[in-house]
């Protein structure tokens, strides 16, 4: 008969801090620091902490108390009745929710105790009320989906495995745990089945105190049927029904009868309507499938099992966040960790970020944080989320990446994965125990000579932990401090031969590394840079033009680098000119070609300036001429990294057309191209990268023309050194090889000595004149060695006809 007494909350007790009053505390022996969370229902809940814990010796947990000041009891008018009241509905619900195990129903710790002022007992960790959850803007859709259908998992339990009638399904009867899952509580008005889907029911009154009855906007029309004595299942979906259309209306109530009998009744003959008000909210979907639950006639009332079925819930994510919280109950390793990496990695893109810190992190901490051997399995999700969250949510990972860091020591697939993806940690966390972790790790994995063959989801995976840690390098290059990579890194890639013995790809990767460390070494430290290079010794064409482009990168970021002439030749210059004599290379692409014969010539540039600078020393302390005249005489230029200039490069070669010259030009988008009759080469690919160009410039405001100097030769490979002396002021000074001094030019007299000797050292180094294009107007070409004496002999009649005629 206790069943029949109703259970409704009375006014909010005024009690908002730890509780008052001269008895014990609730739950004293096996429960301290409470602290008052909220109020639900006639439960005021208490955050507290357990003497029952786990690793610390005390766990959180919370304390539920009804205050017995707050007691209503039936009118003594009733008779029988007047012996009901409040304490008999606390003390059968407690009755009822401690024989119900579910991961769906709230779960009690603690018996109900009585004292002098209070009922209480303990449960699972609670972390809010239902009606402030739903009426917060911030929850997001797929919340809404996923607790309404933790609701009918419970019901479905209810239903079919415990046999009974919830009876009173309300706000009220929902709990939202720590873990913010949806549990079902309120068990003041369940009953057990009589027969097989049948169950007691009893009528509501107005004798009866509402807060003593189950709540009549969430009751089944059946319910409140003249004669009525039995119920089936259909009335807990009625009320289901009800309760999902109030929190997806927000915390509006579909039936507001306002505890009259009446108006219920008028309500509930225009459910429709009711229904169309808040379609929107619902969507045509649910809208369609809430119209059969709330249907008069309980026959057309799905069951709740079919309920979670229809096709508002068909949802990959819905579908991963209902196994993640179900993923203690997975006992098969390999199961859980197929869906770990697979399943949910894929659903975590199309998750918000709203639900990755409020569902699927907490159930990492609550089902993942003691379990290594699974921490392989979460490291793609949790990369995700730390690459794509908002940086006021970054603080959130440093647990979980702490914890995956610590792990790699043991784990050499965590490892191997962090090293790849490590750039992510240097980018986002800002974490210092992580930055000296990912340190370790790349310095002990390129030590390391081993292969690991671990099986992973039935898969055999050979991961070698050196290939991992250089292909990884390229990435974290920039964040790596500079005294890390060269009292320690550079070093390590020493130790490399026999890794990289034979092995073009791993070559490669390594000239990919050491590409993006160029531009973290100085003057100083670039000699230990071209060693590392020379590891890769492989003639293979791509390595070839790997190395190509580190020198033009080089020379793009700070060419002063290059002040050892004999060691850029030794480890760059040697390399490329022997991969040009490559049989292999005639398979080689005509952009790919050009990259290689381009660097070539740049160094052949660098070292020609090299060769002028150490005449110009040894001149100088032999001539007695001005200093000005000296620095005139100089062919050093300057040259800035951010501002290459569009020059010419020629190579003479036997004439066999009119156009007897190979022209490359470095236009000012730093792009190679063909000029001319020269083969078309630009939709060429390689098999290192689809883009061929040369970048070693931002770009020029100089013309094609300004290339030409009148004083320059045509007809030979012109210096793309020179070409910028030309087309610049000389009034610039810079260190090293290019430093020019700045000079007020006195008259053309100098200018005219400084460009013949400078044509008479070109001459010396340059090949002779290759034939013009005959249709293409040139500016006279500058004599060579070859023609000085027909020049002369030119000069010489030429001066004497002109004294003849004065």
């Amino acid at each position: 008969e206790l069943s029949m007494v109703p259970s409704r909350p009375m006014v909010s007790p005024t009690l908002s801090s730890p509780l008052g009053g001269s008895g014990a505390a609730p739950l004293e022996k096996d429960y301290h620091s409470l602290e008052y969370r909220l109020t639900h229902g006639h439960w005021r809940i208490f955050n507290s902490k357990s003497v029952f814990g786990n690793k610390v010796g005390e766990s959180d947990a919370s304390v539920l108390v009804f205050d017995k000041k707050s007691n209503v009891k039936a009118p003594p008018k009733l008779g029988k009745s007047k012996t009901y009241s409040m304490f008999d509905l606390i003390k059968y619900e407690t009755q009822q929710l401690m024989g119900l195990i579910h991961p769906r129903i709230l779960h009690m710790e603690h018996n109900l105790e009585e004292t002098k002022d209070y009922f209480s007992f303990a449960t699972e960790q609670i972390f809010g009320n239902l009606e402030s959850i739903v009426s917060d803007d911030s929850l997001d859709r797929l919340e809404i989906k996923l607790g309404v259908l933790q609701i009918i998992d419970g019901m479905s339990y209810l239903h079919n495995s415990a046999k009974m009638l919830h009876g009173n399904l309300t706000p009220d009867a929902i709990y939202v745990t720590a873990t913010k899952t949806w549990k079902i509580g309120g068990f003041s008005f369940a009953v057990n089945a009589k027969e097989p889907n049948c169950y007691p029911c009893y009528p509501w009154t107005k004798k009866l105190p509402p807060c003593l009855q189950p709540d009549l906007d969430f009751l089944a029309p059946e319910n409140l049927a003249q004669g009525q004595t039995t119920v089936t299942s259909a009335a807990d979906v009625f009320s289901l029904g009800v309760l999902i259309c109030w929190i997806y209306a927000g915390g509006k109530r579909l039936i507001d009868a306002k505890n009259n009998l009446e108006t219920y009744h008028i309500i509930v003959g225009q459910l429709d309507a009711a229904l169309q008000c808040i379609s929107n909210e619902l969507g045509p979907n649910l809208k369609d499938s809430m119209a059969k639950v709330l249907s008069l006639d309980v026959e057309q009332r799905p069951t709740v099992q079919l309920l979670s079925l229809i096709k508002h819930f068909d949802d990959p994510c819905l579908s991963a966040l209902r196994q993640l919280d179900d993923i203690a109950q997975v006992f098969d390793p390999s199961q859980k960790s197929h869906f770990l990496s697979q399943t949910l990695n894929a659903a975590i893109p199309h998750i918000s970020e709203t639900v990755w810190f409020n569902r699927v992190l907490p159930r990492f901490n609550e089902q993942l944080l003691e379990l290594p051997e699974m921490y392989y399995s979460i490291t793609k999700p949790l990369f995700h989320i730390l690459e794509h969250c908002e940086s006021h949510n970054i603080h959130k990972m440093k647990p979980w990446i702490r914890k995956l860091m610590e792990a790699t020591t043991h784990n050499k697939l965590l490892r191997a994965f962090i090293l790849e993806n490590m750039s992510a940690l240097f980018r986002r966390l800002s974490d210092e125990f992580v930055e000296d972790k990912c340190l370790d790790v790349i310095i002990l994995s390129l030590k390391s000579e081993d292969t690991s063959l671990q099986t992973v989801h039935g898969l055999i995976i050979i991961q070698n932990l050196q290939s991992s840690a250089v292909r990884g390098l390229p990435h974290v290059a920039e964040y790596l401090p500079i005294s890390f990579i060269i009292k320690k890194l550079l070093p390590t890639i020493m130790t490399l031969p026999p890794f990289l013995h034979e092995n073009v790809p791993r070559q490669l990767d390594l000239l990919a590394a050491l590409s993006a460390l160029s531009d973290r070494c100085d003057v100083a430290n670039i000699p230990q840079l071209f060693i590392c290079i020379s590891l890769c010794n492989s003639h293979h064409p791509v390595v070839v033009h790997a190395k190509s482009r580190i020198v033009q990168r080089l020379v793009m970021r700070d060419p002063n680098r290059l002040k050892d002439a004999q060691l850029f030749c030794i480890h760059l210059l040697n390399p490329l000119v022997t991969g040009l004599a490559c049989k292999d290379l005639a398979t080689f692409t005509c952009a790919h070609f050009d990259d290689i014969l381009s660097s070539v010539r740049i160094l052949l540039d660098v070292l020609e300036q090299r060769r002028y600078e150490m005449e110009d020393r040894v001149e100088h302390k032999q001539s007695n001429h001005h200093l000005g005249l000296n620095r005139l005489g100089n062919r050093r230029v300057s040259m800035s990294s951010t501002n290459l200039p569009r020059v010419m490069i020629s190579a003479a070669r036997p004439s066999f057309s009119s156009d007897s010259r190979k022209m490359s030009f470095l236009s000012a988008d730093g792009r190679l191209e063909d000029r001319g009759s020269r083969r078309e080469s630009r939709d060429s690919r390689g098999s290192l990268e689809s883009d061929m160009s040369i970048r070693i410039g931002n770009g020029s405001d100089i013309s094609d023309d300004s290339c030409f100097s009148s004083h320059s030769a045509k007809g030979r490979r012109q210096s793309w050194l020179d070409g910028y002396g030309h087309s610049v002021s000389l009034e610039q000074n810079t260190n090293g090889f290019l430093e020019t001094t700045s000079r007020n030019l006195g008259d053309r007299n100098s200018m005219k000595q400084r460009n013949a000797r400078a044509s008479e050292r070109r001459a010396r180094t340059r090949s002779p004149n290759a034939e013009l294009d005959p249709h293409r107007e040139q500016p006279p070409a500058r004599p060579n060695s070859f023609t000085n004496l027909g020049h002369n002999i030119v000069l010489t009649y030429r001066n004497l006809l002109y004294k003849d005629h004065t």
